[in-house]
């Protein structure tokens, strides 16, 4: 039968020297092999201090028991050899009972590298450099995992070095360590790279630049990452306007400090396109202009960049009112617009009621959709414009307000005049700056960030941990998008609710598949067969036919909108007015 094996047998027979001592650092238990690296007898060991027979160990036993942690791989003398030493605090109940000290002789060739001066002189070297920079430093494999961050990086992201390395950069993203990413950017540019970054943990802004390292063979190495907090390029800038000899050098990365404001309001723009029109914005909002219209395609964020306008205006802490032109029928658009007395109409209010434009006072007016505005209220809209004072429904007394205007729309203005359709007067009252919006598909550096974006807002929304692959986005910039940012917006919030997969991949490339040719499920339109040549007519045919199309299509009016190019109020006037359920 076989013997039963004790602790007592491991403990004998294991390859290392084992020694316990007590909290005063007396021996108490030994193993053979303890006994053979000393070379010295049981009694030379049994209740003995520590310190007289291995003076170096004994010092870290008394470390281990005054810091109450344990002391890893100190490397200690033993006659003409060198042993390794592993010390560990003993508890029971809590309490501190003593140590556990484990300890190998070193090998010839650990020995002989460890005593190498040029290794050791070229170790320490690198160590100081890279920890007494001032500036953070991340150093990344080919594949985005984190191999070293010095102590710079740990004060300017708020974080210690064991919880990030070995990590991949795309996991510290959507965990929010930042917002942005300059490793995945030169993953695939395979260039240098230059981003802003927004450090929650710590709340700074910091200008990162990655640096790619390339091997024999073609393939990253590494990626050298450099990143300096917002008050250091203060300095830069002041450099700058100083000395015309660093313009190039900084032209970059001064680029990216002026645009940190975007990084507030949730805006991407990587595109130059679409950095050079917020770099106007910004400036229109600091002069604190008015009457700005914003032109651009159903869904490519008008909103959001006269809110942007607003905010960073000198008007910020005051009202942003916003009214859709196209929402409200005209009797109802006048009251929201310019309010009411009491009894001023049927179904009044007892006490009337203040309108949208006297509650903007002081701050903005946002008049969307203001190309479906009635004809009658355009009249009304100039007279305040030019008088900046509005009169109530029912009411005799002027009012005085004064606020910000900004309008858009996603209509051809300019041909609405042709068209007698808006009045000209008013367009150009309106347009005394105009913003173009640019549509998604004239932005495909923005989409990578875009999803980015979107994907870490709905994983929060609905608690999940969806992701996408490099892949993925790469098919996403690939697509038109009629729908611009809203359609962007409604796939990635139904690739994480409807995915049955943590990787939302599939979901998102079938969105966005191409429209089959004709012949293959394609939607055909047909228009009459006679020799009405009407256009008016028949564009009214084919609007109504592809109304229909669409509401068969989708589920929301919404989402028919996006992939219309139109607005959803209009979408619903339309339905309404085909009479279509």
């Amino acid at each position: 039968m076989n013997e039963k094996i004790t602790f007592e047998d491991v403990v004998q027979n294991t390859s290392n020297g084992v020694i316990a001592t007590d909290c005063n650092g007396h021996i108490q238990i030994f193993n053979k092999k303890a006994r053979q690296l000393l070379n010295v007898t049981d009694q030379d060991l049994v209740g003995k201090d520590i310190e007289p027979i291995i003076p170096s160990v004994g010092r870290a036993v008394h470390d281990c028991l005054l810091g109450k942690k344990p002391v890893y791989g100190r490397q200690c003398p033993l006659g003409v050899s060198e042993i390794i030493v592993n010390i560990t605090p003993i508890f029971r109940s809590e309490k501190l009972i003593g140590t556990v000290c484990n300890f190998q002789k070193l090998s010839a060739f650990e020995t002989a590298a460890q005593k190498t001066d040029s290794y050791q002189n070229l170790n320490r070297q690198f160590e100081t450099i890279f920890h007494s920079s001032s500036d953070g430093i991340w150093v990344c494999d080919g594949n985005g995992i984190v191999l070293s961050i010095n102590s710079a990086s740990e004060i300017l992201n708020g974080i210690e070095a064991d919880h990030v390395i070995g990590r991949s950069v795309f996991d510290l993203q959507m965990d929010m360590v930042f917002d942005h990413s300059v490793t995945s950017k030169v993953m695939a540019s395979r260039q240098r790279e230059t981003v802003m970054q927004y450090i929650a943990k710590s709340q700074k802004y910091l200008l990162s630049t990655g640096t790619p390292s390339i091997d024999e063979q073609g393939n990253i190495a590494l990626i050298v990452i450099n990143e300096r907090d917002m008050t250091e390029l203060n300095t830069l800038r002041r450099k700058f306007e100083r000395s015309q000899m660093v313009r190039e050098k900084y032209q970059q990365e001064l680029s990216e400090l002026t645009l940190f404001t975007l990084k507030k309001n949730s805006i991407i723009a990587e595109s130059s396109n679409m950095r050079q029109l917020l770099q106007m914005a910004l400036k229109l909002s600091h002069i604190g202009a008015s009457n700005i219209l914003v032109l651009g395609e159903s869904g490519t964020g008008k909103g959001l960049l006269a809110r942007m306008i607003h905010k960073n205006s000198s008007r910020g802490q005051k009202p942003f009112v916003e009214i859709n032109c196209a929402a409200l029928p005209e009797n109802l658009l006048e009251a929201e617009l310019f309010g009411y007395e009491k009894g001023a109409f049927t179904g009044a209010r007892d006490k009337g009621k203040i309108g949208l434009v006297e509650l903007a006072q002081g701050g903005t007016l946002f008049l969307d959709e203001i190309g479906d505005m009635p004809l009658l209220l355009q009249t009304k809209l100039l007279k305040y414009l030019d008088n900046q004072e509005i009169r109530r429904i029912g009411g005799t007394e002027f009012i005085k307000v004064s606020c910000s205007v900004i309008a858009a729309t996603n209509q051809n203005l300019q041909e609405n005049v042709q068209k007698k359709l808006f009045r000209e007067d008013l367009y150009y009252r309106l347009s005394s700056f105009v913003l173009k919006l640019p549509p998604l598909r004239e932005r495909v550096d923005d989409v990578s960030g875009l999803v980015r974006f979107y994907l870490n807002k709905f994983n929060k929304k609905y608690s999940y941990n969806k992701t996408i692959s490099p892949q993925a986005i790469r098919r996403l910039q690939k697509y038109s998008f009629p729908g611009n940012i809203r359609e962007l917006k409604s796939i990635i919030e139904n690739g994480v609710v409807l995915s049955d997969s943590n990787l939302i991949d599939d979901f998102v490339v079938s969105s966005v598949t191409d429209e089959p040719p004709p012949g293959k499920n394609a939607v055909q339109h047909h228009l009459p067969d006679t020799d009405d040549l009407n256009l008016n007519r028949n564009l009214k045919t084919l609007e109504k036919q592809l109304l229909k199309q669409a509401r068969k299509k989708f589920r929301t009016t919404r989402e028919m909108a996006a992939k219309l190019g139109v607005s959803q109020p209009s979408v619903v006037r339309k339905l309404q007015k085909y009479n279509i359920s």
